[in-house]
């Protein structure tokens, strides 16, 4: 009899937290794997075609203050009817990781750090002391998994304990390939917040209609009602290929705490040029001396013309992304997962 994994994400979304949990949880069917999520959203179609166990709390998709005591009750209503081996928290609010450890009755819990600031809020660095106490007590009853060294190196700078830490990097199911041709293509993600970099793109996109060059604009996402001028609206999805074979760069003019971004780990694996902010969880990715980094939302634009103009180097950038892809090995994650797995429920 498979034993029982209940994963637990935010949003029914195409972010990369929902997008690892669902590769994580095709890589190992040999687990009875079952998604709880605290809140619907556009990917919930595309999950429910592809089978996954899927149950959501809430039928909303805006996350208000006032749907949050329901959310916990409708959580801990679940909890006590079901019951699993291993719950996985991703991401969903520390009160359900609570919820999780309090009455997931012998389940092993696991508080997978996505976020590089801990708690997931992507709205700040620093979290608050009651934060802090919080984790530090969650600690002796969850194993810690950090997607980075720098998530690694905060957690235990900050919550001083380790015994149940360990450390498996994020990565992604793509084997490296050289781009061979440009597309005179720009691509973008959609997060449609500030902190992930929407209106920095609304600026750079209005301003590259002065361009000498004939490029397009590509976005994977619905952050536009309305279709707009040069840019192309693909929608989204957790199936990405066509979109990275698609463009030449990827705008990521995130400002958040990133913990290990999982589209520059997808971008570089498709040699695809990526702009974005020398932030702690991307120069982990792509080293101290890429030349794409940007310092202000300005510098992007001249980025974008060196990085189409005889001056740039691509054969060293492709020799960038080689090295830096092949760092992060799928197979390796899945497979420290799966160890993980294994050893808490011996424990059990």
């Amino acid at each position: 009899m498979k034993k029982r994994i209940l994963h637990i994400i935010d949003s029914l979304s195409h972010s990369g937290v929902t997008s690892y949990t669902i590769r994580l949880i095709n890589s190992m069917p040999y687990f009875d794997h079952s998604i709880i999520s605290c809140y619907s959203g556009s990917a919930r179609k595309e999950i429910n075609s592809i089978q996954l166990l899927c149950n959501v709390l809430l039928d909303k998709t805006e996350v208000k203050s006032r749907y949050i005591p329901i959310k916990y009750w409708k959580f801990l209503l679940y909890l006590l009817r079901m019951k699993f081996d291993i719950i996985h928290y991703h991401q969903g609010g520390i009160g359900i990781l609570l919820l999780a450890i309090a009455l997931g009755k012998k389940a092993k819990v696991n508080h997978h750090l996505h976020s590089g600031n801990l708690i997931g809020d992507n709205r700040k660095q620093d979290i608050s002391v009651m934060h802090l106490l919080v984790l530090k007590f969650m600690s002796k009853y969850t194993t810690q998994i950090a997607v980075a060294e720098h998530v690694y190196n905060e957690y235990k700078s900050k919550i001083n304990k380790t015994e149940n830490l360990i450390l498996i990097k994020n990565s992604v199911p793509f084997l490296f390939r050289t781009k061979e041709t440009k597309k005179n293509a720009v691509g973008f993600i959609s997060r449609s917040t500030r902190e992930k970099g929407f209106y920095s793109f609304l600026t750079l996109s209005s301003q590259m209609d002065t361009f000498k060059l004939d490029l397009s604009i590509k976005v994977m996402g619905d952050l536009f009602s309305e279709p707009k001028k040069n840019i192309e609206i693909i929608s989204p999805s957790f199936s990405v290929d066509e979109f990275y074979e698609s463009i030449d760069l990827l705008l990521f003019t995130s400002t958040a705490p990133e913990s290990l971004p999982l589209v520059i780990l997808e971008a570089i694996s498709f040699d695809v040029g990526v702009i974005a902010y020398p932030l702690k969880g991307v120069v982990e990715i792509l080293g101290d001396n890429y030349p794409l980094y940007i310092n202000n939302p300005k510098d992007a634009i001249s980025k974008i013309e060196y990085f189409y103009s005889d001056k740039f180097d691509r054969k060293k950038l492709t020799e960038i992304h080689e090295k830096r892809s092949n760092m992060y090995n799928f197979d390796e994650m899945i497979g420290k997962i799966n160890s993980l797995y294994n050893s808490l429920l011996i424990k059990n």
